[in-house]
């Protein structure tokens, strides 16, 4: 048998309203005292009381479930963390979380089911905004609230992003403070946000670090099992021992540990030769044969704020998003392991 409100209220005597305000989480539930909420949750238990979800989501207009969008589902390493922050504080607030896996014919598709679930909100994961620009639109019109996790959301809406571009300046400073100024840098030519904003931060920081820094030298790499992608990597490190690097950064975790392979199999000792640092701090960096310095992102508080931000539009009805929910940067740390030291004096 089906336990009602009226059955809880009949045990302990408490009104209906009271009752729904208190196992609805309603703000006014606040209003009754401690132990009467108490005695209502312990009542519910004790009856197997659970709350129909389907008949609310009539009364209300939308399902307690937030639809989390990306076009990489568990795949890398970041995704997953950034996902664990979403699921503890969904759990947290009483929300559940639906995966939808985005792909260039799945929009239309992914519209349908979202629109027809009632979801709450949406958070959106991906490299660059075009991706869901077309189910971010047809949100906007049934006013489902979105929010966007390590890519700004551009001119409105909830963003949360890790501080790339200081990340870097952060990696930089660190170097040149240990005496290296011979410092190249491998960027990603995508053109997706964190890469930019990547290269431009190394841009920046050797201007402002480093003295008579002259031709700035990045290159451009690819991780992958191929020989030819470390070809950058090979160019850089072949120079003449004057001229050659005493220090790279790295876009991500796993293009350091090429520099770490391809180092090695060119008689160049880390960090004695060559200092190396990442981005990320995946767990690569920690496993690598030279543990690796590289620059923090905080995934999972990312995953954590844009789903508070995001809980909080949904719970107060919130269309527009005020200005200060924009754009969140989060900071990049300085995680320093055994792949960087000063330089010799050469």
């Amino acid at each position: 048998m089906m336990i009602t409100l009226k059955d809880i209220a009949i045990k302990t005597g408490i009104d209906t309203g009271s009752i729904s305000r208190v196992l609805n989480n309603h703000p006014k539930a606040m209003e009754l005292k401690a132990e009467t909420r108490a005695r209502i949750h312990q009542c519910a238990r004790a009856m197997g009381y659970a709350r129909n979800e389907i008949a609310r989501s009539m009364v209300t207009g939308r399902n307690d479930v937030i639809a989390f969008i990306s076009p990489d589902t568990g795949t890398w390493e970041f995704t997953g963390k950034i996902m664990s922050g979403i699921l503890e504080e969904t759990t947290r607030y009483g929300f559940a979380v639906k995966v939808y896996h985005l792909t260039h014919n799945t929009s239309d598709n992914i519209i349908r089911q979202l629109i027809e679930q009632r979801v709450a909100g949406i958070i959106f994961h991906s490299g660059k905004s075009t991706d869901f620009d077309l189910i971010r639109h047809e949100a906007d019109k049934k006013n489902i609230p979105s929010a966007t996790v390590n890519l700004s959301s551009g001119d409105s809406g909830i963003s949360i992003a890790s501080d790339d571009f200081q990340g870097i300046k952060k990696a930089v400073q660190y170097l040149a403070g240990l005496g290296h100024h011979r410092i190249s840098y491998i960027s990603n030519e995508s053109g997706l946000e964190f890469a930019v904003n990547r290269e431009n931060g190394f841009i920046a920081a050797m201007n402002e670090y480093i003295s008579n820094c002259g031709n700035l030298q990045i290159a451009y790499g690819i991780n992958t099992e191929s020989d030819e992608n470390h070809q950058p990597i090979k160019s850089l490190l072949s120079a003449s021992k004057d001229k050659r690097p005493t220090a790279i950064i790295c876009y991500s975790d796993y293009i350091a540990c090429d520099v770490l392979q391809v180092a090695y199999q060119m008689g160049i000792k880390v960090p004695e030769d060559l200092s190396v640092i990442g981005f990320a701090d995946l767990d690569v960096a920690k496993h690598a044969v030279i543990p690796l310095t590289t620059m923090a992102q905080p995934f999972e508080q990312m995953g954590k704020d844009a789903t508070n931000m995001l809980i909080e539009v949904i719970k107060n009805k919130k269309v527009d998003i005020p200005d200060k929910a924009q754009n969140i940067k989060l900071e990049v740390r300085l995680v320093v392991r055994k792949s960087t030291a000063p330089p010799k004096n050469i």
